[in-house]
C-alpha cells in the first residue's frame, strides 16, 4: 500500500498552479461539467471516477478506520480512495472542508501514480511544485472554483456559490 500524505517522504514529478487548473478543467470537461457552473457535487464526481479511468474507485469507510486526523487517504497501487463515512456524509451536506478533502484525494488518484512518485530523502525543504500535498490543494482548488469562474468574485460570493470555506476560498482568491 503506498499512501501519500504530510508524514510521507514523497516527491512528484514538478507541477505548476497552470498544469494542475488546465488538470482540473480537463477532469470537468470529461465528465460533462459546464464550463461556467460553479458548484459541482463533489459525491457525484466521486460517483463517476470510472470515466476517467475504469481502474478507479472508492470505499466509504467506518471513521475509525482511518487514523486519527485522517480524513480519507488514497492507495495509488490499488487506485483507490478511502473516506471517512462522516467526510463523505459532510460532503454530500455541503460542508467545504470535507469538499476539498475528497476532491484533494482525487488529485492523488490521477496524478500521484507509484510511478510518478519518488522518496524523499533530503534534508531541505521540498518545494512546493514537487510536493504531492500542495498540487492535491491546489487541483482541489481549481476544481472547485475554477480561476474563470471566481476570478471576479467576492471572497464571500465564493463561498457561498461554490459552497467551499472560508480559508478555501480566501486562499484561492489570493493565490490565482
Amino acid at each position: 500500500m503506498i499512501i501519500i500524505s504530510y508524514n510521507t517522504a514523497f516527491e512528484a514529478e514538478p507541477e505548476s498552479r497552470k498544469n494542475l487548473r488546465c488538470l482540473a478543467e480537463l477532469v470537468r470537461e470529461e465528465l460533462g461539467i459546464a464550463i461556467d457552473q460553479k458548484y459541482i457535487d463533489i459525491t457525484w464526481v466521486l460517483e463517476r471516477l470510472d470515466v476517467l479511468d475504469s481502474k478507479y474507485s472508492y470505499e466509504i469507510v467506518e471513521d475509525d478506520q482511518l487514523e486519527a486526523g485522517v480524513q480519507a487517504q488514497t492507495d495509488v497501487l490499488q487506485n483507490t480512495i478511502y473516506i471517512k463515512e462522516s467526510v463523505y456524509t459532510g460532503a454530500i451536506q455541503n460542508n467545504g472542508c470535507d469538499r476539498m478533502t475528497i476532491a484533494h484525494e482525487i488529485l492523488h488518484l490521477i496524478l500521484h501514480q507509484p510511478v510518478a512518485l519518488t522518496l524523499y530523502r533530503r534534508t531541505d525543504d521540498l518545494p512546493a511544485y514537487k510536493n504531492p500535498e500542495w498540487q492535491a490543494e491546489c487541483f482541489a482548488g481549481e476544481l472547485l472554483m475554477p480561476y474563470d469562474q471566481i476570478k471576479d468574485m467576492t471572497e464571500e460570493e465564493i463561498v457561498e456559490q461554490c459552497k467551499v470555506s472560508e480559508k478555501a476560498a480566501h486562499y484561492q482568491k489570493t493565490h490565482i
